[in-house]
Order: structure tokens, then C-alpha cells, then sequence
């Protein structure tokens, strides 16, 4: 009975200690440590929606040392502008009658942050109206508008998709040379239903077309570099877009800190549009360097200097040293824009390299000129020849055997003269963490024949890749590649070198470099003719900048060209986290076989830096 006690007094004492208030009833002069926030009633809204919007913050649980080094001081004011943040969030969520409650528990010198959502009903769209002041819409164009504006009948009611309803409405327009476009907007709200009716009028204008360009900003880098990749004439019909295209192609010239691009004259609306291009130069040369890690080919670093106008004109020289467990390379390059033509570039990169991998060495000096054409946007071909001499080692004997003909079949060195052609769509816009858009790659390769040296063969590689944006900021992501090749003429296989492997860090992963397809009788992999190789990835947020990632890759390497089939695929799945960085994800995926090869683990860590694909 008097321990009994003893433990109700405890808990008396300690309710007494920890006492729940308003803003309002806390002493103007305490000062207090944020303990936790805790975030709860939300129903259709994410919590983490609401973090986002607060000022107030804790450090989050993967940065404790943040909390003791820099233990977060809790501010009353800050903390009611967050209540009114909150407030305001809510109703452009489409929740007009929500209420935000509040408990502050404080603890001593601690306080632990409690703040309670009332979400009510959600209003939903009712009607969506579009209405043109000055035309009259083709049936077709009146569909493209509809189809513009995001919001659906039904749906929940969000001053988000309400804005971007009427910016794309007005994009639409411009894009249709239309400069003076307006769209205004407005929303009637039923509190008794719930519901509000969406009305957007749309005044077009007349349509204008490119006037002047005046170019500001350059002193060393010639005015004429930066004209040529204007995207515009003069005359053309006005369009958004080129704008955009002109900032982008300047800003690739990687001579300057910040391109700006912009309207000149659109208040005068006389139907010309004169346009400002304001530059800020930077260095011409470029000296980086850089250091990362990787458990297949462990520590890796490179230094890489560059010229970005070698010369004048915009031509650029580099030079770049990289070195790792796997590869070591010296690699130097040339570039020469508008080549024969504006959208042409000649590309001359010399690259002596030694390539440690599992089942054989390669040593390789090559110069593989080519030419870039981009035909559109997304649309790139290219077309070079590739001469290269490389010497292999450490070859086991039970691989050179695999060879057709065995060891006759089998050459350690010589020089390779080859034809390539590659044809390139890429509608993604993320290159280190893509969303959304395609990827569609081909790439052929016919050595010897008529363009003499030591191997004959032929080799095709198709690479697909999508991205689908699903709801919650989540990623679909998938990949297929399919390859092929065989020797001809003096040549009856094809060389180690451009043989095909898989498993790996950016294969399947379930497998260790190489491992997956035909092996020696030692365990060593001899690649094959033939490749095909899928994943699909659903890629989703955590917390913060942490992401979580759920795979299933599959695989197959076989002896014969164009020999794919099902029946010998491998299968892998696994799971992964990725950590947000400005040079791309890092990732760690742990991949399991469906069925490991003999004498290799059950799973496969992977540790890198970027996307699987």
C-alpha cells in the first residue's frame, strides 16, 4: 500500500510538472527548448504538408546532433504566424471550414508542441467555365484548354490548381503567338453545398510576332557567340518557348553565371516583341574536382579541367583524369559547335583507359570522332568512327576455351575499326533524379570488313526508359535493354571487350558484378551475344530528404546472338533508400536473387551515387 502510494504521488507530481497551455497563457519572458511537434487530426491532408508550411522546425531524428549542439529555441511569435500559416494552407487545400487547435506542454525548461486539426468537409468542384472574350474556339482548340486546367469536376477545390489553371491557359495562348494574352479568374464558393463554380475568361488579343533582340552584359565573349543561339528570327511568330530554348542554349555554352531572357516591350502591345538578353560572364576555363564511393569499384575521384571558348567561337577543350578500383582513365576532348550546320557538332574525345574487371583486364588507347546532329528538342543522331587498340590479360584460360573455336577463336590484342551511329530521344528534364518523360537510345557498332583491323563484328543496343509521376510526389520507373552482337569474316565471336554482362550496381541487383549469365568453370563470367535486361522501381519521399525505393529487376546473358528467351531469366528484387544531394541521389539497395550463382551470397548490398536508370 505504501509503495502504491509512493507511485500515485509520483504521477501526481509529475501531472503538476507537466501543464498543457495556449500561446497566450505562456509567460512572455519564459524562454523554452522545443522538445517534439506533433502534428494530429489530419485526415485527407498530410502531416507532413503542415510541417512544411511551419517556420518552427526541430531538427529531424537522422540529425540528433543537432538537437544537442543547437537545441531549437521556441519563439511565441514565429509560432502564432505558423497558426495563421496554417490556417491559410488549409483553406487553399480546398478546406474552408478548418480549425487549428493548439497545446503547448511544457516540461520544465522543455516544451512539446501538440496542434490539432479540424479539417471539416473538403469544397469540390462544382463547374468549370471557360470563357472566350474576343474569339471563338475551334472544337478542337476548346478541348486543348479544357484539358489545361487541372482542376475536375468533383475533385477537391485547390488554390494551387486553380492558379495553374489559368497560367496554362494563358501559356496556351501565348504559345499560339498570342503575347498579349490575359486570363482572369474567378471562384464562387457554396458554404451550404460544399461546392464552387470555377469561371476563367479569356481575352486573347492580336497576335505578334519577334522584333529586336538587344544583347547586354558580354565583354570578353564575343556579342555574335551569343546571337547565334538565339532559337528566334526576326518576323517569327511570338512564342514563350523559344524564350526559354534561347536561355537554355546560352546557358549551355557554359560561359556565363546567369542568362536572363525576356519580353522587352510587351506593354506597348504594337504586336512586335523586341526582346532582352542580359548575360553575366564567368571564367572561361573550369577546374573541378571530385571524390565519391561505391562498393563495386570502392573509392573513386577524378580532376577534370576545362576551356569553354578554346580559341573563341564557343569551342571547348577539356582534359579529365579518373581513376577507381575498376577503371583508370586519361581522357581528353574536343568540341566544335556548328559543325557544317547550326545544330551540328563535331566531338573528338582521345581516351587511354585500363578497365580491371571480373574474368579479365583491358588496356585501351582510342580516338572515336563523331558528329551530333540535333534534330529537335528531344531528338539527337549521331555518326563517327572509332579506332582503338586494346590488350587483354589475366584472361583464365576456361574463359579463352568458351570462345567459338576455343583458342582460335580468341585474340588478346589488336586494333579495333569501327563505324558507330547512335539515335537519341530524351523528353526528361531531371538528367540526375528524372520524374517524368522517356528515354529511348539506339546504338549500333560494325567493326572490320571494309574498315580493316584485328575483329569483325557486328553489335546493336536498344535502351528504353520511363518515368511516370504518380500522386504523392512518387516515381514509377522502368527500364528495358535488349543487345546483340556476333563476329563475322576473320572474326567467328566478338571480343571479350564488347561481350555482354549483367549484375551489378546499375543491373540486376540481385547479383554481383558480371555474375549473371554464363560463367567459366572456375566462376568467372564469359559474357554472351546476347543481353536482355529489365527493372521496374517505384521511387517514393520518406522524410525530409530521405526516399525510399522498392525494385524487381530480371536478366539474361546467353551464348548466342539474338538468342532471348524467357526461360532463362533471372530474377531480382529488393529494396533501397536514397538520400537527396545537388550532384544526385545517394543510394544504398540491397538485392536479393531469386537464384544466387554457386558460391555467392544470398543478397547483394549497393552502394552509389545517381539512380539505378
Amino acid at each position: 500500500m505504501v509503495a502504491r502510494g509512493i507511485v500515485v504521488a509520483v504521477i501526481v507530481l509529475r501531472a503538476v510538472a507537466v501543464s498543457a497551455v495556449t500561446i497566450d497563457e505562456l509567460p512572455p519572458e519564459s524562454v523554452h527548448t522545443i522538445a517534439r511537434i506533433r502534428i494530429t487530426g489530419t485526415r485527407d491532408v498530410a502531416s507532413s504538408a503542415i510541417r512544411a508550411v511551419m517556420q518552427t522546425k526541430v531538427p529531424p531524428w537522422y540529425l540528433p546532433w543537432k538537437r544537442w549542439l543547437e537545441p531549437p529555441i521556441f519563439d511565441p511569435r514565429l509560432f502564432r504566424t505558423d497558426l495563421e500559416r496554417i490556417a491559410v494552407w488549409l483553406r487553399e487545400a480546398g478546406h474552408y471550414e478548418a480549425v487549428v487547435h493548439h497545446d503547448l506542454r511544457v516540461d520544465g525548461k522543455n516544451v512539446a508542441i501538440v496542434i490539432t486539426i479540424e479539417e471539416g468537409p473538403a469544397v469540390r468542384v462544382k463547374t468549370v467555365d471557360l470563357d472566350p472574350a474576343d474569339f471563338v474556339p475551334t472544337p478542337a482548340e476548346a478541348a486543348a484548354l479544357r484539358a489545361d486546367v487541372p482542376l475536375a469536376i468533383d475533385a477537391v477545390f485547390t488554390q494551387a490548381d486553380y492558379d495553374a489553371g489559368r497560367d496554362r491557359l494563358a501559356l496556351r495562348l501565348q504559345r499560339a503567338g498570342f503575347a498579349y494574352a490575359r486570363v482572369e479568374k474567378s471562384a464562387v464558393v457554396d458554404t451550404a453545398t460544399h461546392e464552387v463554380a470555377v469561371h476563367y475568361r479569356l481575352t486573347r488579343g492580336i497576335p505578334a510576332v519577334f522584333g529586336t533582340t538587344f544583347v547586354t552584359g558580354t565583354d570578353r565573349v564575343a556579342v555574335g557567340l551569343v546571337r547565334r543561339e538565339i532559337a528566334f528570327r526576326l518576323g517569327d511568330a511570338y512564342d514563350p518557348a523559344k524564350l526559354d530554348e534561347t536561355q537554355a542554349r546560352i546557358f549551355g555554352l557554359r560561359l556565363f553565371r546567369s542568362v536572363t531572357v525576356r519580353p522587352r516591350n510587351l506593354a506597348d502591345a504594337n504586336g512586335t516583341v523586341d526582346v532582352a538578353v542580359t548575360v553575366v560572364e564567368g571564367p572561361p576555363r573550369e577546374l573541378t574536382a571530385g571524390i565519391g564511393y561505391g562498393l563495386e569499384d570502392e573509392v573513386r575521384g577524378q580532376l577534370r579541367w576545362q576551356h569553354n571558348d578554346f580559341f573563341g567561337g564557343g569551342r571547348q577543350l577539356g582534359f579529365r583524369i579518373k581513376g577507381s578500383k575498376i577503371e583508370q582513365a586519361v581522357e581528353g576532348e574536343f568540341r566544335q559547335p556548328y559543325f557544317l550546320h547550326p545544330q551540328q557538332t563535331f566531338i573528338a574525345p582521345l581516351t587511354q583507359l585500363r578497365d580491371d574487371e571480373p574474368g579479365y583486364t583491358v588496356e585501351q588507347i582510342r580516338f572515336a570522332p563523331r558528329v551530333e546532329r540535333k534534330l529537335t528538342p528531344h531528338l539527337t543522331v549521331s555518326a563517327g568512327y572509332d579506332v582503338e587498340y586494346d590488350s587483354l590479360s589475366g584472361v583464365p584460360n576456361a574463359t579463352i576455351q568458351r570462345f567459338e573455336g576455343g583458342r582460335a577463336g580468341y585474340k588478346s590484342h589488336g586494333v579495333v575499326s569501327s563505324l558507330t551511329a547512335v539515335v537519341e530521344r530524351n523528353t526528361t528534364v531531371d538528367l540526375l533524379d528524372p520524374h517524368d518523360g522517356s528515354v529511348l537510345n539506339l546504338t549500333l557498332e560494325q567493326a572490320g570488313g571494309p574498315w580493316q583491323g584485328a575483329f569483325s563484328f557486328c553489335a546493336a543496343v536498344v535502351d528504353a526508359k520511363k518515368y511516370v509521376p504518380l500522386p504523392g510526389r512518387r516515381t514509377l520507373a522502368g527500364r528495358l535493354r535488349l543487345g546483340t552482337g556476333d563476329g563475322f569474316g576473320q572474326s567467328r565471336d566478338l571480343p571479350l571487350f564488347r561481350r555482354f554482362f549483367a549484375g551489378g550496381i546499375n543491373s540486376t541487383r540481385g547479383y554481383a558484378r558480371h555474375l549473371l549469365g554464363p560463367l567459366n568453370g572456375e566462376g568467372d563470367p564469359v559474357g554472351g551475344r546476347s543481353l536482355l535486361e529489365g527493372s521496374l522501381e517505384l521511387r517514393t519521399p520518406v522524410y525530409g530528404a530521405f526516399g525510399g525505393v522498392v525494385f524487381f529487376d530480371v536478366g539474361e546473358v546467353r551464348r548466342r546472338e539474338a538468342s532471348w528467351t524467357l526461360g532463362d531469366l533471372q530474377f531480382g528484387a529488393g529494396l533501397g533508400v536514397r538520400y537527396a544531394t545537388p550532384v544526385g541521389p545517394l543510394r544504398v539497395d540491397l538485392g536479393i536473387p531469386f537464384e544466387a550463382p554457386p558460391s555467392e551470397p544470398h543478397w547483394q548490398v549497393h552502394f552509389s551515387i545517381g539512380q539505378a536508370f
